[in-house]
């Protein structure tokens, strides 16, 4: 049943950053699952490396780059093996990202604020920057953000966070804009809780002020946030764009 409903993926390719773990790896298996060629990026050749492999002995067919997707001189090598391997690309998972500065404002380490907004808005701004040309090859394409509700209200000691995921928020409205003439969507997903490993970092479970014990929230694994991914990649080309999915309950 899964294979008919998603049917439309088949033989697409889709690049995912952040494919190492988390959501990005969740997403990459259930791509590779459903016929569709993935592009596994991450910093750690080991786990994109083991992510790749499993969709390959799963059936599928994947290949794995490591890049920083901060880093505009590896994302533009990215492109290159891409446009060398696939000619273009169908889908783009542009998942990396993290919080990973928690502190003050008045406290905070200048350098260290600016790496994490940079990790949650140069990542997204690289990811469209190249995803666009690769997509216009294949004659469109979808574009999916991994967002957060934090970019949408305050929270603190999260400024850092909020502020990058904000900036990718306003990124992603633009290139709906500007990319809308060559069929390309570009749509944020916001998860809600989920608990990776960066998440398990920040919030202690036992903590009653963690979103893991907000009552008001499904507190979620990886594999259960994939279903709306891929149907947010299935939409048709003259479905959404700009608009924000989310899996959040506040």
């Amino acid at each position: 049943m899964e294979n008919v409903l998603y049917d439309s993926l088949r033989g697409k390719i889709a690049l995912v950053t952040g494919a190492g773990s988390g959501i990005g790896a969740a997403l990459a298996k259930r791509f590779g699952g459903l016929g569709v060629r993935v592009v596994c990026v991450g910093r750690t050749e080991k786990t994109i490396k083991e992510i790749a492999s499993w969709i390959k002995s799963s059936g599928g067919e994947a290949i794995h780059f490591v890049a920083d997707a901060t880093n505009p001189q590896q994302m533009e090598a990215l492109a290159k093996e891409i446009k060398n391997t696939y000619k273009g690309i169908d889908f783009s998972f542009l998942n990396a990202g993290g919080n990973i500065q928690q502190q003050t404002i008045e406290n905070s380490d200048l350098s260290q604020w600016k790496e994490a907004v940079d990790l949650n808005m140069m990542t997204f701004f690289l990811g469209v920057r190249i995803s666009a040309p690769l997509m216009r090859m294949n004659g469109g394409g979808r574009i999916v953000l991994t967002g957060s509700a934090m970019a949408h209200y305050a929270s603190a000691k999260n400024s850092s966070y909020s502020a990058g995921k904000a900036a990718a928020r306003m990124i992603a409205n633009t290139a709906s804009l500007e990319l809308m003439a060559d069929n390309i969507t570009v749509n944020e997903f916001i998860p809600g809780p989920v608990k990776t490993k960066q998440a398990l970092i920040n919030y202690s479970e036992t903590d009653l002020n963690s979103p893991f014990n907000n009552p008001g929230e499904w507190v979620k694994k990886p594999d259960d946030v994939t279903d709306l991914l891929l149907t947010m990649f299935s939409l048709p080309g003259l479905g959404p764009t700009s608009q924000i999915f989310s899996l959040a309950r506040r």
